[in-house]
């Protein structure tokens, strides 16, 4: 094994460790945030072939792998435009240019105009049932639109008869 080797196989050993521990510190420093789903580092293992007479040594590598399609912990919150994807999928939403996004995070809440935006300001898309039941588009983004939520609120009307009627024992 000639020296450039050796150096070679302990620089790949001490770059994987460092994107191992990068990966670990991105999952401590996002652990509050919404959506977020952790990564983790796959090592692999490099083997150089050999020739006669001479050592070549391998090395090691690392793959950074992201959950982002994994089911994450549902949480109750106070918020009654919150959503959550129960299982796979994601929620679609657009930035202000119209292009569509895919996302986990299901935290939303109306603006002026009522839209549902996330917290980047990206609005919330959905189907219409204004007119019926929606033909979805499959693998596509037609016919979606923003979700927009109503603020005006049902007028109740107060009942002024009703009629009870019980089955006494004798």
């Amino acid at each position: 094994m000639s020296l450039y080797g050796m150096m070679r196989t302990g620089v790949s050993g001490m770059a994987a460790q460092a994107n191992r521990l990068s990966s670990v510190a991105d999952n401590i420093a996002n652990s509050g945030t919404t959506g977020y789903k952790r990564s983790r580092a796959e090592f692999s293992s490099m083997v150089l072939p050999s020739t006669q007479g001479a050592y070549n040594s391998g090395g090691v590598t690392t793959t950074i792998m992201n959950s982002v399609s994994s089911q994450g912990v549902l949480q109750y919150t106070t918020s009654v435009t919150d959503l959550a994807v129960n299982g796979e999928g994601f929620f679609i939403v657009q930035d202000a240019s119209g292009t569509p996004f895919l996302t986990r995070a299901g935290a939303f809440v109306p603006d002026a105009q009522g839209r549902l935006v996330n917290a980047a300001g990206y609005q919330l898309l959905g189907y219409s049932y204004q007119n019926g039941a929606p033909a979805a588009t499959a693998n596509g983004f037609a016919g979606l639109e923003p979700v927009i939520i109503s603020q005006t609120e049902l007028t109740a009307a107060p009942t002024t008869q009703g009629t009870f009627s019980a089955n006494l024992p004798a």
